[in-house]
């Protein structure tokens, strides 16, 4: 069964463009190094907080879909320390675009697949 990681965070002021460079650098990064360095995730996905009106709310998140919870907790052991083939990971870390005060990571089980509609 999956299981999801959730960051959310807000950028610094005047980081945007940076911010934003930054992630599709990440992306980049993680596609094409996925087979090597991340087969424990399913998915990344990247997505901008609105309110009910559409209007953006300064927040933005990353879903990390993980193919299991000890996927996701073997693939944390590997790159705690940011070293071996990792570093080269670090430098398209965008965290230092972030609020690091406003940053949340939450975690969420996927229940009743069963029952999920898909149109």
């Amino acid at each position: 069964m999956s299981f999801i990681e959730v960051e959310s965070w807000e950028i610094k002021p005047g980081h945007q463009h940076d911010h934003d460079e930054i992630i599709r650098k990440w992306f980049s990064f993680v596609g094409k190094n996925h087979d090597k360095l991340f087969p424990e995730w399913k998915s990344a996905k990247y997505f901008r907080q609105l309110d009910s009106s559409g209007n953006p709310t300064g927040r933005y998140i990353m879903n990390f879909e993980f193919h299991s919870l000890g996927g996701h907790d073997s693939y944390k052991e590997r790159r705690k320390n940011w070293d071996g083939p990792y570093e080269e990971y670090k430098s398209v870390d965008p965290y230092e675009h972030f609020i690091i005060e406003s940053v949340t990571v939450e975690y969420w089980e996927p229940l009743e697949q069963d029952l999920w509609l898909s149109f």
